[in-house]
């Protein structure tokens, strides 16, 4: 058997020193295997194939301004708050997620790790970049959960989390929402906007069972959103945060494949 069939099994580890922070580049052993069969957000800038791969289906996002002194407690040392023109932001965030899983395995993924998922976010910055750090997540599936746990993201099992799109509409068990999907055609943020500075985010923070600050950057093809028109009104407090009487906007985004390059110890 040639050494490039298991080629999302061999890793090469190559660590710099980066600032305050130790950045860890993984790229994948590579042996005769074409990357031209994957798509080419999921290649890295040499064009090798990277560690491993999440496909996010329908990622629905709400977004609600929130107080600064709500969320400061909640972030770890070696992190701040990433303000857009002073204000903080929270956002609920519900999608179909298969994986992660090295490259290869990711059809199989499908069976064991396919699964609802409905999260709590908000936004953050440190040494390598501007990202996200999640206050709760809930899925459907216990081996998610169980994996994300050991490595300290705030998962929790919620096997009654219902979510659906079908024939332009959302609906979401948990909380309650209900919304429209607009059918006009998909736009990409612009940099530097607010849809920007609220679905960019190729960082995502958490705090280590033994207590270090970590990030995992990610990469995808930009973002393509559709707004939502909510059905009801919904205040941040549904998600554990006052300050806000009604979201400040709400999008939906068919598919993105997800690749995780990197890892940096923050703090």
């Amino acid at each position: 058997m040639k050494q490039g069939f298991i080629a999302d099994f061999a890793f090469v580890c190559r660590a710099r020193s980066q600032g305050n922070y130790i950045c860890a580049k993984v790229r994948p052993y590579q042996d005769n295997l074409s990357c031209s069969a994957y798509p080419a957000e999921v290649q890295d800038e040499r064009g090798l194939m990277n560690y491993a791969r999440m496909l996010w289906y329908d990622t629905f996002f709400i977004h609600w301004r929130a107080p600064i002194a709500q969320l400061e407690p909640h972030i770890p040392a070696g992190l701040s708050l990433d303000l857009f023109n002073g204000d903080a932001y929270v956002s609920l965030v519900a999608l179909r997620a298969i994986g992660p899983s090295p490259g290869l395995l990711l059809p199989l993924s499908s069976i064991f790790l396919s699964y609802n998922q409905l999260n709590v976010r908000t936004y953050v910055k440190a040494g390598a970049g501007r990202g996200i750090i999640l206050l709760d997540t809930q899925v459907d599936r216990i081996l998610p959960a169980l994996g994300a746990r050991i490595f300290g993201m705030p998962y929790h099992l919620a096997c009654g989390l219902d979510y659906n799109v079908r024939d332009n509409h959302v609906a979401l068990n948990t909380p309650d929402i209900k919304g429209d999907i607009d059918m006009a055609d998909p736009f990409t943020p612009s940099e530097g906007s607010l849809e920007s500075f609220l679905t960019d985010r190729f960082w995502v923070y958490a705090r280590a069972p033994v207590g270090a600050v970590y990030g995992v950057k990610i990469k995808h093809a930009p973002w393509r959103l559709r707004p939502v028109k909510l059905n009801n009104m919904l205040s941040s407090s549904i998600i554990g945060f006052g300050g806000a009487s009604e979201p400040v906007s709400a999008y939906i985004a068919k598919k993105v494949d997800v690749s995780m390059v990197e890892v940096a110890i923050v703090r």
